[in-house]
């Protein structure tokens, strides 16, 4: 067994990157939203919390919150927000045992502990508290001996391999040779994901695999126990039980969403190169049979196929961006950078309030109404697109909070000592120290994703690179050293030398107006990172609760029935100067696109959600009228039209 664990690039640690300009903005906000507030008004995190002590919630809830608190705590250096969190941090640290075990002796499973170990990782970076390394050592020695009779088992099963992450991270700086043993010991307690993604057999809805009728009788998490316990109640053999339940993991999209990283850390464990094509494979897989052009994949509680009206969970949102940052880092590949700059800068602002006051369960991509009403769900039930506190199941309300603070932290990682690699682009400042004399900064001005020009400003003690990571849709970089233009074409990576002392590089990225194909019939446009919507006007109706943290449905006020000309001008309108209070606020947005348009008559709602997107022949556009409509960015949009019918005026149509 190998002594070492293999990452083509290092994290950096949570205290060194700090956001700016509009980033700021966006983790200001969710600190005065949800973030800063859901233990003031959510039980489940409030201070009846089992992980706090209490006799409340003992499993999920207060890890997942913890997992984002922590992070926005520090990278803000908010007060409040810090008093907050040592509450947490202090009251997991006290409860461990003599044997090594911690949290809530109501509730013993091993996968709400991987979570949270996750947040005191976080806590540890930015604080030091010499109580965390102590704590994670023995909690890991009582684990690899417990391990032998109490075994991973249903959520831990599916979703294990999160448990290397915080024995990877305490590895790094303790070298205990026993933690690989463990890593290896809970691999095999694992389901093995890589093979899923070599051969990944879900190319159809996941009730072509497991149908609504079978999960009806089955009814809640306890009915899966009851299952294994007894098969025979349903008819069912062991086996058969067994295999439902693979399934029924192996479909479920936050726990694909979590395990596409999985090759990953087979690969960090093992050095075997395969795993990198294993992990490409399953991310072509899922785009394949069940992508969306916001970079994400369906899952309305489960894998559903590339349908419009399919929803996707905020919690895969959020789990899939942690999924990428670890990708990138291990395998080193731009890849996954660009898919995860895709998910932040659409599929995440897009599911949550722009206060952050509430969020979404399932977004679409086609999404013209968010109210009570039975969709084209797989298990999520009526109230899943609303926007509230608590829609559907309180999962995604515990857990989207550490979609943007981790985001920030992994804007810089390491290549080595003197290198720092650049992975997604935001407004930050990177301030990192080799010891008491030797230190660098890094300043980056940007208005990135609204705009394709980054300034970075450094100040050094030593000589460093920069290693900048090219996005693949830029067609090509101009990078001004110092006043000397170098012009890059056809590269993923620019690496740049920097002396001592005070230095300028201004990046400018050669971004396009995209038609993606999404069908033989449908496109979306796109440009950078930023995919763009139909502006849809809204109407927000409270259905309950108080203010600013209720529920509401948002319902039209403009028509959305619109197929696009193919080509188009597509003029691109910038508003850079004047940003808006919220970054991702629909009304005042950084960027908008004019375009040419008709209406589609017939077009209409089917059960709650627009229907497919129809064909359109170019006998329709002859007598149509001809509008111009206005495109924004996804993130913009609560209400909106992503992927349009499409109409060829100059003979290349493919429907005809």
């Amino acid at each position: 067994m190998s002594s070492k664990i293999v990452s083509k690039f290092k994290e950096i640690d949570l205290n060194c990157v700090k956001p700016r300009g509009w980033l700021k903005k966006q983790l200001e906000l969710q600190a005065e939203g949800l973030t800063g507030h859901l233990d003031e008004i959510w039980p489940d995190v409030g201070p009846n919390s089992a992980w706090l002590g209490g006799n409340g919630e003992d499993w999920e809830r207060g890890p997942y919150y913890c997992d984002g608190l922590v992070p926005l705590a520090y990278i803000l250096n908010e007060r409040y927000l810090i008093e907050k969190a040592e509450k947490w941090m202090n009251s997991v640290l006290s409860s461990q045992t003599a044997e090594g075990f911690f949290g809530p002796k109501s509730n013993i499973d091993w996968w709400p502990r991987m979570v949270m170990l996750k947040a005191l990782m976080s806590y540890y970076e930015a604080t030091k508290d010499s109580r965390v390394l102590k704590f994670m050592i023995r909690y890991f020695e009582y684990q690899s001996k417990e391990l032998k009779y109490r075994p991973l088992e249903h959520w831990a099963w599916a979703r294990g391999f999160e448990n290397l992450i915080p024995i990877f991270w305490l590895y790094e700086r303790s070298k205990k040779p026993f933690l690989l043993e463990l890593a290896n010991e809970i691999l095999k307690q694992t389901i093995d994901w890589s093979s899923l993604f070599q051969n990944f057999p879900y190319v159809e809805p996941t009730e072509r695999y497991l149908s609504k009728e079978f999960m009806k009788t089955l009814g809640t998490y306890n009915g899966w126990k009851e299952l294994l316990r007894d098969p025979a109640k349903v008819g069912l053999t062991k086996e058969e039980t067994e295999k439902l339940f693979f399934v029924y993991h192996t479909t479920h999209v936050v726990n694909v969403a979590m395990a596409i990283k999985e090759p990953a850390l087979r690969y960090a464990l093992s050095h075997d190169e395969r795993f990198h094509s294993v992990a490409l494979r399953g991310l072509e897989s899922l785009t394949k049979y069940h992508g969306q052009p916001n970079g994400m994949f369906s899952g309305d509680e489960h894998l559903n196929c590339r349908g419009t009206t399919q929803g996707t969970e905020l919690c895969a949102v959020v789990e899939f961006m942690y999924s990428l940052e670890n990708l990138f880092k291990v395998f080193g590949d731009p890849l996954f950078a660009d898919r995860l700059e895709m998910v932040a800068y659409n599929a995440l602002p897009a599911t949550i309030r722009p206060g952050f006051y509430a969020h979404q369960y399932d977004q679409q991509v086609n999404q013209v109404l968010c109210n009570v009403q039975r969709r084209n769900w797989y298990n999520n039930k009526e109230d899943s697109n609303i926007f509230g506190l608590e829609p559907n199941f309180g999962c995604c309300t515990a857990n989207m909070h550490q979609g943007w603070p981790k985001f920030t932290k992994s804007l810089w990682m390491k290549s080595s000592e003197d290198c720092f690699v650049k992975m997604a682009y935001a407004p930050c400042i990177l301030e990192y120290g080799w010891n008491d004399s030797e230190s660098v900064q890094i300043v980056e001005e940007t208005n990135y994703p609204f705009d394709d020009v980054v300034e970075f400003f450094v100040t050094t003690d030593r000589e460093i690179k920069l290693m900048l990571r090219i996005p693949s849709w830029s067609r090509s970089t101009t990078v001004v050293f110092n006043d000397e233009r170098r012009d890059y074409d056809n590269t993923q990576f620019v690496v740049i030398d920097l002396p001592k002392g005070k230095s300028k590089l201004k990046v400018t990225f050669h971004f396009e107006m995209q038609t993606i194909s999404w069908s033989d019939h449908t496109a979306f446009v796109q440009r950078g990172p930023l995919v763009f919507s139909l502006k849809i006007e809204e109407e927000w109706r409270k259905i309950k609760g108080n203010e600013p943290f209720a529920d509401y449905e948002v319902y039209p006020k403009s028509d959305w029935n619109y197929a696009l000309i193919l080509p188009n001008e597509f003029n691109l309108e910038r508003n850079i100067a004047k940003h808006p209070s919220r970054p991702f606020e629909g009304k005042e947005p950084s960027v908008k696109i004019k375009a040419k348009a008709f209406k589609v008559e017939g077009w209409t709602l089917s059960n709650g959600s627009a229907a497919e997107p129809p064909r359109v022949g170019k006998h329709r556009l002859k007598n149509a009228k001809i509008e111009e409509i206005e495109l924004v960015p996804y993130g913009c949009t609560a209400l909106r039209i992503t992927e349009f019918p499409i109409v060829f005026s100059d003979g290349g149509s493919k429907d005809e």
